[in-house]
C-alpha cells in the first residue's frame, strides 16, 4: 500500500503526490472509490479547483482522498492519494487505517524542501518505527520527537497497531520551490523500487528529469546568488564521503522543519 498526500507539509514540489498519480496510470489500478471525506478539509487552505472539459464545461473539483486498488506482477497494490486534512486528524487517521489489512506493507511517501544541489543526485530517507523491519530492509529506526504531520502520525499508529509501515521522504533543492520536480519524484521511485522490489517503468520521467535540472541550471545562472548558493551546496556534497550522510541532512532538515512548524502553531 502506497500513501501520498498533497499539500505543504507532506508534498515539496509534487514528487510523492506525482509519483502515486504515475503509479495508477502505469500499474492499472482501475479499481477505484472516493472516501468520504467532506468534514476533514478547511476550504481557505484546501481551496476547490475549477476544472474545465474540452467543450470549456466547468466542474469543481474538492479536496478528497482516493483509493486504487490492483495488482502488479501478481502482488495486491492500493494507491491512497489526495489532500492533505486540515481538520479532525484522529478521524482521518481512523478513516486511513480503515483500508490496512493485516497482510499490507505501507509505503508513506513524502517531500521535503531542503539544502540540496539540483545538481547533485536527490536523497531520499528511508526509515520506520519497527525495529524488525529496519534490519530485515537495512534502513533506520526514526528517533524522532516533537511535532508531526499527517504521514508521520500514520507510521506511529500502523506500528501501534502492528502493521508494517516505512517513510520515504526525498530532499528537493529548496531555492526551486515553485515548480514541480520530475527529478525528486524519480529519486523516490528509485527508492520505492530499492525497498519493495517493484519495478516502475515511466520512460518519459527520465526524459523530465533531464529537462527539469537543464531548465533550474538556466535559472540559477540568471542569478548571481543562487549561482553561490548552489557552489555552496555543491563543495558541501561532493565533500561528504559517506553514502548515508546526505540522507542524514534531510532526516536532520525535516525535524528541524516540524519542529519550527510546532513553534508557529
Amino acid at each position: 500500500m502506497f500513501i501520498a498526500f498533497e499539500g505543504q507539509d507532506a508534498d515539496a514540489s509534487e514528487a510523492a503526490s506525482s509519483l502515486v498519480k504515475d503509479l495508477i496510470d502505469a500499474w492499472e489500478l482501475n479499481d477505484s472509490e472516493i472516501l468520504d471525506t467532506d468534514g476533514f478539509y478547511e476550504f481557505r487552505f484546501s481551496e476547490p479547483e475549477i476544472v474545465r472539459d474540452e467543450s470549456n464545461r466547468a466542474t469543481i473539483a474538492w479536496p478528497g482522498i482516493e483509493v486504487h486498488r490492483g495488482q502488479h506482477m501478481g502482488t495486491p497494490i492500493t494507491i491512497i492519494q489526495g489532500h492533505e486534512p486540515g481538520l479532525k486528524w484522529r478521524e482521518f487517521l481512523s478513516l486511513i487505517l480503515a483500508e490496512v489489512t493485516a497482510e499490507d506493507c505501507v509505503v508513506l511517501l513524502g517531500g521535503l524542501h531542503a539544502e540540496v544541489p539540483h545538481t547533485r543526485p536527490l536523497p531520499v530517507v528511508a526509515n520506520t518505527e519497527d525495529i524488525r523491519l529496519a534490519t530485515h530492509l537495512g534502513i533506520d529506526v526514526n528517533g524522532y520527537s516533537g511535532p508531526i504531520g499527517i504521514l508521520g502520525l500514520l507510521g506511529v499508529e500502523c506500528d501501534r497497531r502492528g502493521l508494517r509501515a516505512i517513510n520515504l521522504w526525498v530532499g528537493v533543492p529548496d531555492y526551486l520551490t515553485d515548480s514541480p520536480s520530475p527529478k525528486a519524484e524519480l529519486a523516490l521511485a528509485s527508492a520505492v523500487e530499492k525497498y519493495t522490489g517493484h519495478e516502475i517503468d515511466i520512460p518519459v520521467l527520465e526524459e523530465e528529469s533531464r529537462a527539469w535540472e537543464l531548465g533550474a541550471d538556466e535559472l540559477v545562472a540568471l542569478n548571481p546568488h543562487l549561482v553561490e548558493l548552489l557552489k555552496g551546496l555543491e563543495e558541501l556534497n561532493d565533500s561528504t564521503e559517506l553514502p548515508e550522510a546526505s540522507g542524514d541532512a534531510i532526516a536532520a532538515e525535516f525535524e528541524r522543519y516540524l519542529r519550527k512548524r510546532g513553534r508557529e502553531r
